[in-house]
């Protein structure tokens, strides 16, 4: 096990038996932008992604659902730091700002009450975000050219919905990620090495995703009310208990309340997705920040054994960063942010972040 790991593991530990005071609601603005982005999807046409590289250009500017929140606590060192959040497929803007007991589980709050400002979001063909054509367009290069725009924007002073902030420059970019998010944002670092200084993967590793143990069908028929009026290649897990079985650890894990409004809440995926998973998941050579990966040492989605012995391996993936370490999370599945050990999840963040001076 290495030095950094060992650390991370035994804070993440004794985390265990700490209650967290509960954080106050901060200020946020959510908005609608059209996000201008430019990039080369794979022609899957044919339902499966074809060898080579992607060829099909795709260049428009898409609606998507955005949430700043501004800082409920004044740090003076995190003026001018952003940290954007990015959910994984199934979910929307509620996975980092859940509804279910927020004073508890929303990590939004939660970065709030440190001083931090966030901008979280629903990405392309999530929540109030456009619902383009799910094979085609929804995938994985283009989802990372529009978090490549928002970044940049935010680097500019053009955060969109912050207002009060109109022309603050936020200098450093904090990026968090949730498993299919994960993969999004090591993409952007493995081709814009520059654009985020400090990354946190969560649900995530290097290794292969096996999108079958998502069991999932049209999001139209499964919830007619909801997604109607999508196409069919939107898709969405099947029932709260084929949910718990993928993103949750057994029942002493979580309140059977939080996997109800996880349920109530939840949103779809793309086939396009699915087909592109594995397209961002490669080395950053050239990343100079710091990286963090952090899983539930019950994900089945990322985990390769009962101790998530594989994420010891992702700091080879990231040979020039200034840091790359990795952090379990005891008693926690794929969902770390619906479980009863959210509280530690965002502490082992925070005490990482304290630690490289963010």
């Amino acid at each position: 096990m290495s030095p950094a790991f060992a650390a991370l593991a035994l804070l993440a530990a004794s985390l265990s038996g700490c209650a967290f005071a509960k954080t106050p609601k901060p200020r946020c603005v959510d908005s609608i932008a059209h996000i201008p982005a430019s990039a080369n999807n794979f022609n899957v046409s044919s339902g499966a992604l074809p060898p080579g590289n992607p060829d099909v250009l795709v260049s428009e500017a898409y609606r998507i659902q955005l949430r700043f929140c501004e800082p409920s606590v004044a740090v003076k060192k995190r003026t001018d730091t952003l940290q954007v959040l990015l959910h994984g497929i199934g979910y929307n803007e509620d996975y980092w700002d859940v509804s279910f007991q927020p004073e508890t589980y929303s990590y939004a709050r939660f970065a709030a009450a440190q001083g931090y400002a966030t901008l979280n979001m629903a990405r392309l063909g999530y929540g109030k975000s456009d619902h383009p054509d799910p094979l085609s367009i929804v995938q994985s290069p283009y989802e990372v050219a529009i978090i490549e725009s928002i970044i940049k924007a935010a680097r500019a002073g053009h955060v969109p919905g912050a207002t009060r902030h109109r022309g603050h420059k936020f200098n450093t970019i904090v990026a968090v990620g949730h498993s299919y998010g994960s993969r999004l944002l090591n993409g952007i670092i493995a081709t814009q090495p520059t654009l985020i200084d400090a990354v946190i993967l969560s649900g995530h590793t290097h290794d292969p995703l096996d999108a079958s143990l998502l069991l999932a069908e049209p999001a139209r028929d499964n919830d007619p009310a909801r997604f109607g009026q999508l196409p069919p290649g939107y898709i969405t897990t099947l029932n709260a208990t084929t949910r718990a079985q993928a993103f949750y650890g057994p029942a002493e894990t979580f309140d059977p309340s939080a996997l109800a409004s996880d349920e109530a809440h939840k949103d779809v995926g793309s086939l396009g997705e699915t087909l592109t998973l594995d397209f961002p998941v490669t080395s950053a050579p050239e990343f100079t920040g710091d990286v963090l990966t952090v899983n539930g040492a019950l994900d089945i989605l990322a985990c390769s054994d009962a101790t998530c012995s594989n994420i010891e391996k992702e700091a080879m993936f990231y040979p020039k960063a200034r840091s790359a370490e990795a952090a379990v999370i005891p008693a926690a599945g794929h969902a770390l942010t619906y479980h009863l050990s959210a509280p530690k999840f965002y502490g082992t963040i925070q005490a990482w972040l304290n630690r490289h001076g963010y």
